[in-house]
């Protein structure tokens, strides 16, 4: 998991002005300065501390930390995703439990933040990766 992190963190800072460029077309243009904050953050939590062993553990830390040093909007939906989306994995982290937790941060997001798939908004990412995941899960018919 770790190795998953490092490589988000890096990937997100190498698409900084990138993702700069694609907002100024839509919004204030600090996108990717807001990610690569959240990326430095992620970042300096992993060199300073432990990875929590648990899926739900590091959710919940990484919702924290992102409430914490993430800041704009995006920051409290990220840590209102990962926060609801700990919740499923308490139990258990199987496939059907990670679909749960998409669902749960999925509708948090909405129930707080207003958006529904389809307006154009991270949310639309995650809509279409939680659908893969059901996909998975569900067995295919021949």
């Amino acid at each position: 998991m770790r190795l998953i992190l490092e490589c988000v963190c890096s990937k997100m800072l190498s698409l900084q002005e990138q993702l700069n460029d694609l907002d100024r077309a839509a919004g204030d243009g600090d996108c990717g300065n807001t990610h690569a904050q959240a990326a430095i953050a992620i970042q300096n939590w992993l060199d300073a501390k432990p990875l929590p062993q648990r899926p739900y553990q590091l959710f919940s830390s990484l919702a924290k930390l992102l409430l914490e040093k993430m800041g704009g909007s995006s920051g409290a939906l990220y840590g209102l995703f990962l926060t609801a989306a700990a919740q499923p994995l308490r139990t258990d982290d199987d496939l059907a439990a990670w679909s749960l937790a998409m669902d749960a941060g999925i509708n948090a997001m909405m129930r707080y933040g207003g958006a529904v798939p389809g307006d154009r908004t991270m949310l639309d990412s995650l809509w279409a990766a939680a659908k893969e995941l059901k996909a998975l899960k569900t067995p295919k018919a021949d």
